[in-house]
């Protein structure tokens, strides 16, 4: 089966759950050797991996180490390819289907760099689907990963939204990009929400605009 992108999102809550490691996923990665937390989830003809975002001190670092980095890859979001080297050689082993790579936030682009190295070792994921996703690299990165099937959500309406996916911003001669346009989605944080500016990022949000989407566009008629 291919998975939609209510799948995809649902495990992308998942992983964030507590109880992750010992519950829904065939393979769960702390990341205690090399701060990449990971899971997978085989489906019937697709093996999912699913990234986990910023919760840790050390994610959090990583997010904010924005020189981008010269790769095999192309040039990268330094601490969004930290440790996925390690990740992707672990991982490798263990898929038996055509893989499908999904994330939020730091996830997100972390699915992104999984999908670029993917594509450089000759086996393209069958789908990429990233949610809240930052601008995860240059064009010499991103290019290797446009071609693939899927897309990247960001969650808002017409005067807000995950403020996440503008980041990093870019400055000659490091012009951030992202590898496929946006699609729209909108599930409204409430207004008492801590999270203040970054409200709109929850990946709770993204399950129920996704859900939400996903139900009008099974019913074209449904009144919005």
């Amino acid at each position: 089966m291919t998975p939609t992108a209510g799948d995809l999102v649902k495990l992308c809550a998942q992983i964030y759950q507590p109880n992750a490691a010992v519950s829904g996923f065939d393979y769960f990665d702390a990341g205690m050797d090399d701060g990449v937390c990971w899971a997978i989830k085989r489906l019937d003809g697709c093996d999912v991996v699913v990234f986990r975002g910023s919760v840790t001190m050390q994610d959090w670092a990583r997010d904010i180490l924005a020189l981008a980095l010269p790769s095999r890859i192309g040039h990268v979001h330094t601490g969004f390819y930290a440790g996925m080297e390690h990740m992707w050689s672990d991982c490798q082993k263990m898929v038996t289907q055509p893989v499908a790579v999904t994330g939020h936030s730091l996830g997100a682009a972390r699915a992104d760099v999984m999908a670029a190295m993917m594509s450089t070792d000759g086996q393209d994921p069958v789908l990429r689907v990233v949610f809240g996703e930052p601008k995860p690299g240059l064009i010499d990165f991103t290019s290797r990963i446009a071609r693939i099937p899927g897309g990247s959500y960001r969650n808002g309406d017409g005067f807000h939204h995950d403020l996440i996916t503008d980041v990093p911003f870019s400055f000659p001669p490091e012009e951030y990009v992202r590898p496929t346009p946006i699609i729209r989605v909108c599930a409204a944080p409430p207004a008492d929400d801590r999270w203040g500016a970054f409200s709109w990022h929850h990946i709770e949000l993204y399950e129920a605009a996704i859900a939400a989407a996903e139900t009008k566009a099974a019913d074209p008629q449904r009144l919005n």
